[in-house]
């Protein structure tokens, strides 16, 4: 491309036959450099400016790429960190899922094991309750047959010896309770004579003087005077044992050479 200064320098060379008018062409190319030099110096600014604008876009397109491979490598992590995430999200749903089936099974069997242990405690209590029914049945029947099934014992008949201790033993009493009378009278009758002493231990107990020499009981054992059958030993339908009347009235001595004839 020609710059103006060479477009003003050029020189034509003179026509000998019908050539231009020489001031003509100088004008033309005065206005014509004029207008070039306008045209290249604008030129040369939008080259200055492409130049500019070639390197931005040559720096924005390597900025592009990093960004782009930054992106991609942003977005295979995201990708990763997502399916891992789904995995372990698997993993806990089916762990959580058996775990949550085994107790569910679990507690399944103890309500299982719970329930039979409850129809067989009431089936025991109901049983219980039978047979405490059934005893209790079985001891009102034995109450209202006692009546019938226990004999009436009546008492054997006494022999002379037992007759005559009856005896003896009925006069002792009767005298030991007249001797008694009369001393009390006595003491009633001195009270009234004579003033009360304040001292009652020094008064002497003159029921011991009429007091017999029981040398020994009349009876081995009065608390056992009538032995007890064990109740536990009767039967419903076999009554052994019953309420028996003993007497043992052991050795009886009012006197020395006493001999019953």
């Amino acid at each position: 491309m020609l710059t103006p200064q060479e477009v003003s320098e050029h020189a034509f060379a003179k026509a000998t036959f019908g050539g231009y008018n020489m001031a003509m062409v100088d004008e033309f190319l005065d206005i014509l450099t004029a207008d070039y030099t306008a045209l290249y110096n604008e030129n040369a600014v939008l080259k200055s400016k492409m130049k500019v604008l070639v390197d931005k876009v040559e720096e924005y397109r390597a900025t592009e790429e990093a960004m782009r491979k930054a992106l991609m490598s942003a977005q295979r992590m995201a990708d990763q960190l997502v399916q891992e995430a789904q995995e372990k999200k698997q993993s806990i749903l089916q762990e959580a899922e058996q775990e949550a089936a085994e107790q569910t099974a679990e507690i399944r069997r103890q309500i299982e094991v719970e329930q039979a242990r409850l129809v067989a405690a009431q089936q025991a209590t109901a049983a219980y309750v039978q047979q405490v029914r059934q005893l209790q049945a079985n001891a009102l029947g034995y109450l209202d047959r006692l009546d019938e099934i226990t004999p009436d014992v009546e008492p054997a008949p006494l022999t002379r010896e037992e007759q005559a201790a009856q005896e003896i033993e009925d006069s002792v009493q009767r005298i030991l309770e007249a001797q008694l009378s009369a001393v009390r009278q006595e003491l009633d009758a001195e009270e009234e004579v004579e003033e009360p002493t304040t001292d009652l231990d020094l008064k002497p107990d003159r029921t011991t003087e009429f007091a017999p020499d029981r040398k020994a009981p009349l009876f081995d054992d009065e608390d056992n005077f009538f032995e007890e059958v064990d109740a536990d030993a009767i039967e419903d339908e076999d009554l052994d044992k019953t309420r028996v009347i003993h007497r043992d009235f052991g050795p009886l001595e009012f006197g020395k050479d006493y001999e019953i004839k």
